[in-house]
């Protein structure tokens, strides 16, 4: 427990480090006393309470019981006043780190802050606005009216705009007294501009060397510097922001156990394949699978799993525009375009065999194998009406016997006599069709 006498010298090292001069002398080298009408902030702060879901967003530049807002939404003021010890600013500065706040009135210190007091406050994040020579010039921050809690993938999201708002500032303060400056300058402008509206990270680097080849002729010694030093960290915030799109998107899409596509994109990416030429749905689903988790337990399983994606995805490398997904357990779909009923039973021949398996389940071996459902739709047939399709069709295997290909109803008894009798390699197993084969495009 913290004690009174705690509080106070949390107080009194939160009024030093605010009033530290060598900060102070940092602060007063930006020149910004208010709202500057940059749209590069006024993006980074709108993205952030987008992001966050907040109805507050704000840089928050500490001074000696000021804060001001370069850019902010929600606040509806350039600055404010509040005391250094109970400001939420003032305290990530003190720390140098994240601040998060789930319910300020329950906070022993920050329950005085007068916004907290009067309800326009109630939970808060900030995390620290640190410029290149290390000073903590104050912070990027959210505010709630309501108890709620901030997550670690929040305050990545925020201390990645953070470094988009030091960027913006420093390159402000080193530029802004001479027109050579002032293109850097803009030409910084677009290029973070372009980052934080998610534009291909080929443009945006496209636009750093478009910088460099109308800045660099004529600069001096200090100007190629400084240009060098933008290029670079320009350089790393692009690739950066675009490294972790790319994980976002790669996160939304994928299974993360067979690396496939899950469900949702194999529905989307699937329903996009259709459309132009509709195609054919195989939808595969593991023979006594259940035996082998349960006997040798979920690890063996999932490895079987893996093992089986691999070999599926392998498999249909060969046809350009396949969509291979996981639909979840032990359930697969495969979605090919502009393949005809005959080429796609020589598809789902050869995969019965390719993805035959063997498990060692304690003292016994369990041949695993797959039950295949076939189904053909015509273009612009919706997705989830030729994978039901399909589903029907695999249990219909399965009512056979498993480890087969089967098209048309479980039901129907005569399905099977119109399923196509796929040509044969010498190997006995049958033919891969030719993707030169496929309509055109």
């Amino acid at each position: 427990m913290v004690t009174l006498s705690g509080y106070r010298s949390e107080v009194q090292s939160v009024s030093r480090a605010v009033a530290d001069p060598a900060r102070l002398a940092a602060l007063a080298g930006h020149r910004l006393t208010g709202h500057v009408g940059d749209a590069d902030l006024d993006a980074v702060v709108a993205h952030a309470a987008h992001a966050l879901g907040a109805p507050v967003a704000a840089i928050e530049l500490v001074g000696p019981g000021v804060q001001v807002h370069p850019a902010e939404t929600g606040l509806g003021a350039p600055s404010s006043e509040e005391p250094d010890e109970v400001s939420f600013a003032a305290h990530v500065v003190a720390s140098g780190e994240p601040l998060r706040v789930e319910d300020a009135r329950a906070h022993p210190v920050l329950a005085a802050n007068p916004a907290v007091a009067a309800g326009a406050v109630r939970s808060y994040l900030g995390v620290p606005l640190v410029d290149e020579d290390g000073v903590v010039l104050g912070a990027l921050g959210v505010r709630d009216v309501r108890v709620r809690e901030f997550p670690d993938a929040q305050v990545e999201v925020l201390q990645m705009q953070a470094r988009l708002v030091r960027s913006v500032l420093s390159l402000r303060r080193q530029l802004i007294a001479h027109s050579w400056d002032a293109r850097l300058l803009a030409v910084q402008n677009r290029v973070l501009e372009a980052v934080a509206t998610g534009s291909p990270l080929d443009g945006v680097l496209a636009l750093v060397r478009s910088a460099v080849r109308e800045l660099a002729p004529g600069a001096d010694a200090h100007q190629r510097l400084a240009l060098d030093d933008t290029v670079a960290r320009l350089t790393t915030i692009a690739t950066d922001s675009d490294a972790w799109r790319r994980a976002l998107t790669r996160t939304a899409r994928q299974d993360p156990l067979t690396g496939l596509a899950n469900r949702g994109h194999l529905l989307a990416a699937g329903q996009e394949a259709l459309a132009a030429r509709g195609g054919a749905v195989l939808f595969v689903d593991v023979d006594r699978f259940k035996e082998v988790n349960d006997r040798a337990g979920h690890a063996v399983g999932d490895q079987l799993l893996a093992r089986l994606a691999q070999r599926l995805e392998a498999g249909l490398i060969a046809f350009p525009g396949a969509v291979v997904g996981r639909l979840g357990g032990d359930e697969f779909a495969a979605v090919l375009p502009g393949l005809s009923a005959d080429d796609a039973a020589a598809v789902g021949q050869r995969l019965v065999g390719e993805l035959a398996d063997e498990v060692e389940v304690g003292r016994r071996t369990v041949r695993v194998s797959v039950s295949i459902g076939l189904a053909v739709a015509p273009a612009g047939t919706a997705i989830t009406d030729v994978l039901a399709e399909a589903d029907l069709a695999m249990y219909g295997a399965k009512a056979r016997g498993r480890g087969l290909l089967h098209a048309g109803r479980a039901d129907d008894d005569h399905a099977d006599d119109e399923l196509p009798v796929p040509r044969t390699d010498a190997d006995g197993l049958p033919a891969l069709p030719s993707p030169s084969g496929w309509p055109a495009s």
